[in-house]
């Protein structure tokens, strides 16, 4: 008689799944592997977003506060935070989905097109972030969901509503970044009208393509053509934090080793 071992159905699944998955599709996807490749001839990183996922957001936000950016209008709700534990900083080009409040029931056709779709033409290096379009706190989406933007190589997800399977998303591993958690999903409260358009996510503007940061500090956007830029700034400010650093180290007092 077989005996069924429940500590090996759902997250014992996701484990071994993962593994196997997530290997072939990072030795099959020539588009993963070219996102990080390095140029042969200047000898830099071909990835545009390197700088920032080696920088916290909030040295992001410094630079684009120094580049005259207003940074209420780049910084999401502190109620959007991480749902597993986070290390490090994601950044990449943002995906949209946008959900409205509606007396209309969702449609088959309404999730093929605004939640599942935007997921499967999405690049990989891509942020998928989702506004729920209403202050209540309801599942986005699940682990599934993770699962399939992990395998389209998308750096991670954002939305200002809740989601929920938790430990599922903690196995998968892919950022997750939310309002709260929620046992049940947006019924008949609300529902996806559009995919890759301007929507307002976290309280702040987002566009499709908009760079999106995120770490354990919280969830930022800003617009692309400001990348180049922040990039430098990123770097001046690095090297006069480090300078301070190094001269408290030194044993120097702050009002001498902190550099303005």
């Amino acid at each position: 008689m077989t005996i069924f071992n429940r500590s090996l159905s759902r997250r014992g699944f996701l484990k071994s799944g993962m593994a196997a998955t997530a290997a072939a599709s990072l030795a099959s996807s020539p588009a993963r592997t070219h996102a990080v490749q390095t140029n042969q001839e200047t000898g830099t990183s071909s990835d545009p977003f390197r700088a920032l996922r080696d920088a916290p957001t909030p040295l992001i936000m410094d630079a684009l506060i120094r580049l005259g950016h207003d940074r209420e209008r780049l910084a999401m709700s502190r109620s959007v935070r991480p749902m597993i534990p986070a290390r490090g900083t994601i950044a990449g080009p943002a995906v949209t989905t946008k959900y409205e409040e509606s007396d209309t029931p969702t449609t088959r056709d309404d999730i093929r097109s605004f939640v599942f779709r935007p997921v499967d033409e999405a690049e990989p290096g891509s942020i998928w972030v989702t506004a729920s379009g209403t202050s209540e706190v309801l599942s986005m989406f699940g682990d599934v969901i993770v699962l399939a933007c992990r395998q389209k190589g998308m750096a991670g997800l954002v939305t200002d509503g809740g989601c929920r399977d938790i430990e599922g998303m903690e196995e998968i591993g892919l950022p997750v970044y939310a309002g709260g958690i929620c046992l049940y999903g947006p019924g008949s409260v609300i529902r996806p009208v559009a995919a890759n358009v301007p929507i307002v996510c976290g309280g702040i503007e987002v566009a499709p393509g908009d760079v999106i940061a995120a770490d354990v500090n919280g969830v930022m956007a800003f617009p692309s053509e400001s990348l180049e830029d922040v990039i430098r700034v990123i770097g001046e400010l690095r090297e006069k934090e480090n300078f301070s650093r190094r001269a408290l180290e030194e044993g120097q007092p702050l009002e001498t080793a902190y550099r303005f």
